[in-house]
């Protein structure tokens, strides 16, 4: 009996390692499209096993390949009779018939198999599934929508198979269909909005999908009011940079919710992020325009004043109508909740006007010293109004007092970014003086800062300090240009000017010739001498337009066309230029916007 049973054990693992042997060449033979030789093992292995799906599977693809269509079809309707309730063998059949050219007969077993679905999840999804592994997606919508309808009969998610709905209907390219159903889906489940925003996202960057989603967003506005919808196309707007639609929906929530602002102030700041300063002024001034009653009174009409500021100083061409303008507002806020820590910014950004625009450094630092005397006044606002001091004194021409503010924020903040920033400026003080060797061994030490701007900063003029003195026996060049860098943040351009004079008189050929020129450029932006500036700009595309300084000058120039010169045409000229010439530069993601936005496109 022992003998046996050894006897049938091995056997068994005889006829177990055959089977293993087959199903391996099986799949060889397979993945190799030898599908006659694959077929004859999966008939053996599947007569062995007919309860294995996959080996059903790969007999089925194996005589489909073929064309053994009489032996396929036995096999399915054996199976469709052993399993009447395992409807994917219907659709195996159908898709048979289709190959076959029996269009009627694959339709029939298709009806058969929707027919027989009932309310069970797993059976709707396996059927679906079936028509879609044969590319039959209308049909396979056809099962979703009847299994929903069976499902939500017994009580289920009346949202149920929406994405799966939608990701059929959008390989269809069916739009309406597609955005139907995101939305059906987010009525039934608004705390999911960002999902089927997500969705979205990229399908709406085509015109088509856009205007479908807004299309049906508008009209379920209109019909049923329901609040998702009108974030839904708030968000939409958004996407397109399209803030003044969208402050006309969120200022509509705001007063169906009555929401005193809340709502709108995130939409103001995503504007403003977004360089869309009208549009945020125009949110930050209804949340303003509704008084002191709202919690966000003060904060907005301080941001509002921010923005403003943004829009007078971004470009090339304000005012003085408008600096004064600003200045009144800056007054009539200060005038009306006092000076203490909660005004303090605006008391600053007040300062920076006076001094850098208006050019009263006198008011500026009284301003400043005013601040500063505040009792209580945070650690981290002192010593930012004392760097911003020490700016000031520098545009005097007081070196003494700006090093020693410096200093002081160096040393009450040392391991803060502002304690950063105030080595840095020291650093570039040493620059503005000649001292480069000192200067080189404090930018060398800020390389390392872990302000990621603090860093860049500092290896950029420590690199610029290098380039230009390392073959140089004389230091007169860099001691004039540094010292034109300096007057130029004192406003004094003629003795700027003068200055760079020196070094192109002496020193033609210095490697400084590109940078005195762009320098030069800078200067007349600040005298609003745009034509000037454009000439110098173009200077430097011409003479050195494989230097470093090309795309920024490309660039500039390009930025005066569009917004000074009002030349809108040579302006796009200019950002493509940049696209196509300077790929590597890191001004090319900003030209291709300015350049899409002049060429119209809707963004």
């Amino acid at each position: 009996m022992k003998v046996i049973f050894t006897l049938l054990i091995a056997c068994t693992f005889t006829a177990q390692a055959q089977v293993g042997t087959d199903q391996s060449l099986a799949l060889q033979y397979y993945q190799n499209s030898e599908y006659e030789k694959a077929a004859e093992l999966y008939e053996k292995l599947y007569d062995k096993n007919p309860q294995s799906d996959i080996y059903y599977r790969y007999l089925y693809n194996c005589w489909l390949k073929t064309k053994e269509y009489d032996k396929l079809e036995k096999v399915v309707k054996r199976n469709i009779k052993k399993h009447p309730e395992t409807l994917f063998y219907l659709v195996d059949l159908g898709y048979l018939y289709k190959e076959t050219g029996n269009i009627a007969g694959s339709q029939a077993e298709y009806g058969k198999a929707l027919d027989k679905l009932i309310p069970d999840e797993r059976t709707v999804r396996e059927l679906a599934n079936a028509f879609i592994s044969y590319g039959e997606n209308e049909q396979a919508a056809q099962a979703y929508l009847r299994g929903r309808k069976l499902l939500i009969s017994n009580g289920a998610d009346p949202a149920l198979f929406t994405f799966d709905l939608a990701d059929l209907y959008q390989r269809m390219n069916k739009k309406p269909e597609t955005i139907e159903s995101y939305l059906d889906f987010v009525k039934y489940n608004p705390h999911l909005i960002q999902d089927v925003q997500s969705r979205l996202q990229d399908l709406i960057q085509e015109d088509a999908w856009y205007d479908e989603l807004q299309l049906q967003l508008l009209g379920r506005i209109q019909k049923v009011g329901d609040v998702v919808y009108s974030e839904m196309l708030i968000w939409q707007y958004i996407q397109r940079n399209n803030y003044k639609a969208a402050f006309i929906q969120t200022k509509a929530l705001d007063k169906r919710f009555k929401e005193n602002g809340f709502r709108v102030i995130t939409l103001a700041r995503a504007a403003k992020g977004s360089g869309e300063l009208d549009a945020a002024i125009e949110a930050y001034q209804y949340i303003v325009e509704k008084g002191n009653i709202s919690a966000l009174y003060q904060v907005s009409k301080q941001e509002l004043l921010d923005t403003r500021k943004l829009k007078v100083t971004k470009g090339f061409n304000y005012t003085d109508d408008d600096l004064s303008q600003l200045l009144l507002g800056y007054n009539s806020f200060i005038d009306e909740f006092g000076l203490n820590k909660q005004t303090v910014q605006v008391m600053l950004d007040k300062a920076q006007l006076k001094a850098f625009y208006m050019h009263d450094i006198d008011s500026a630092i009284l301003i400043v010293e005013r601040l500063i005397l505040i009792p209580g006044l945070d650690n981290t606002v002192n010593s930012k109004a004392k760097l911003e001091l020490g700016d000031y004194y520098l545009l005097k021409g007081e070196v003494w007092e700006s090093t020693l503010l410096y200093s002081q924020v160096d040393k009450a903040m040392k391991d803060d970014p502002l304690g950063e920033l105030a080595r840095y400026k020291n650093a570039q003080l040493s620059y503005y003086m000649a001292d480069f060797e000192w200067a080189q061994a404090q930018l060398n030490i800020l390389k390392g800062a872990t302000t990621h701007l603090i860093s860049n900063d500092a290896i950029s003029l420590s690199t610029f300090i290098m380039d230009n003195m390392g073959l140089d026996t004389t230091l007169y060049p860099m001691q004039k240009y540094a010292e034109a860098e300096l007057l130029v943040f004192q406003n004094e351009f003629d003795k700027a000017m003068s200055s760079l004079d020196s070094i192109s008189m002496i020193y033609p050929q210095h490697t400084l010739a590109d940078d005195i020129v762009m320098m030069r450029a800078k200067i007349e932006l600040k005298r609003r001498d745009y034509t000037k500036a454009a000439e110098y700009f173009t200077a430097i595309r011409t003479k050195y337009g494989e230097d470093i300084l090309a795309d920024d000058a490309t660039f500039m120039l390009a930025e005066l066309y569009e917004t000074v010169l009002d030349d809108k045409a040579k302006a796009m000229e200019l950002y493509q230029d940049i696209l196509v010439t300077y790929k590597s530069s890191v001004l090319v993601v900003e030209a291709r916007k300015r350049f899409r936005i002049l060429r119209g496109d809707e963004l």
